[in-house]
């Protein structure tokens, strides 16, 4: 079952403020804009990771980014990265909630792909984040790598850094999310990877 985007009133309530994810059983191609096969598993943490974030916050920024690595940090470097680049984040103040997700490509390569869920009410731009993940990958890679064309800034054809108002919800930011999320969760290039497909930032309830 799919889960729906949603919000809190209190601390003790959840409402949902737009049903992009219909609660469906039937099929999953019923509820992307993607028409494509997905992962149920993935799609349904990313929307968890996002709930806990406008559970936290009034203003989400969410941002997305695609990352590679040399062909000898393929696994292991970001493991490194993303350790470094969410404690760069969260020492700023951006209080940031992630998932990402492993894929092999056709030229047996793996490369990532994020989704960043920021404290809106602390950041309303891509350019920093973007500065603070090459200035990480740089230092993960070393200075014998060039970190150009290693991050990709998800930005042709699509918005990219994308503000939800908890408490008064954009249809058009609401659609572009589920987009992005539905691209994480895409079968397509998932098949083949050994281990995880996909990590997250630690969820907790909320009481």
């Amino acid at each position: 079952m799919l889960r729906t985007i949603a919000t809190c009133t209190s601390q003790r309530k959840t409402i949902n403020i737009y049903k992009y994810f219909q609660t469906r059983s039937d099929s999953m191609n019923n509820v992307n804009t993607l028409d494509i096969p997905m992962n149920e598993s993935i799609l349904n943490t990313g929307i968890d990771v996002l709930n806990f974030s406008l559970q936290k916050h009034n203003k989400v920024f969410v941002q997305r980014l695609d990352i590679r690595f040399p062909l000898e940090l393929q696994q292991k470097g970001i493991i490194r990265f993303n350790k470094r680049f969410i404690e760069k984040e969260r020492n700023a103040g951006y209080d940031p909630d992630y998932i990402f997700v492993r894929e092999l490509s056709k030229n047996k390569k793996i490369h990532y792909h994020m989704a960043l869920f920021l404290d809106g009410n602390k950041t309303m731009r891509t350019y920093e984040h973007f500065q603070n993940a090459e200035n990480v990958l740089q230092n993960v890679i070393g200075e014998e790598y060039s970190v150009k064309g290693l991050i990709d800034r998800c930005d042709r054809g699509h918005r990219n850094g994308i503000m939800l108002n908890r408490n008064n919800p954009n249809q058009d930011d609401m659609k572009e999310v589920e987009r992005q999320l539905s691209y994480l969760a895409k079968e397509d290039q998932k098949q083949g990877v050994k281990g995880k497909t996909f990590s997250t930032s630690r969820i907790t309830n909320k009481k």
